[in-house]
């Protein structure tokens, strides 16, 4: 399969985050996908597609490379808001294996997978807490679109 990139307008940086392109196949969705915005049952998912499909992504998705003790101290703080943690959660030797994670762009990682998009640019954030911190900024220009 050839390698088709979801873009951001960004080239290097976003926020003085650097920018990579990772293959979607290999990031675990910290959150799970949504159709509807659930607090105020807004369709998300099918308007999200189509913005993507006419407007590209603006944002790169926030990604956290996380070891096995950082996820696990994520799931007991979050609970059932986020995905199931990943397979290799229960390896023999976890401590040694890290994960590239989405802490911001969940639903777009989804939408790329529909639209077919192999690899996806992502901002190289240094914690889940600084990711959580910047999914507000991130979700400000988008606020009257999908969340009102």
């Amino acid at each position: 399969m050839a390698k088709k990139i979801l873009k951001c307008e960004y080239t290097k940086h976003w926020n003085h985050f650097p920018i990579i392109q990772l293959q979607i196949e290999k990031i675990w969705q910290s959150v799970p996908v949504v159709d509807f915005l659930p607090l105020i049952n807004k369709p998300f998912k099918k308007n999200l597609i189509n913005d993507i499909k006419n407007n590209g992504m603006h944002f790169p998705i926030m990604v956290v490379k996380s070891n096995h003790k950082e996820l696990l101290e994520a799931k007991e703080k979050f609970g059932e808001k986020i995905s199931m943690l990943p397979f290799w959660h229960n390896d023999h030797n976890p401590q040694s294996k890290y994960e590239w994670g989405v802490w911001g762009g969940s639903q777009r990682v989804d939408v790329a997978k529909i639209l077919g998009y192999t690899h996806i640019d992502s901002a190289v954030i240094p914690s889940i807490a600084k990711a959580i911190s910047l999914q507000k900024t991130m979700r400000e220009p988008f606020k009257k679109r999908y969340y009102q």
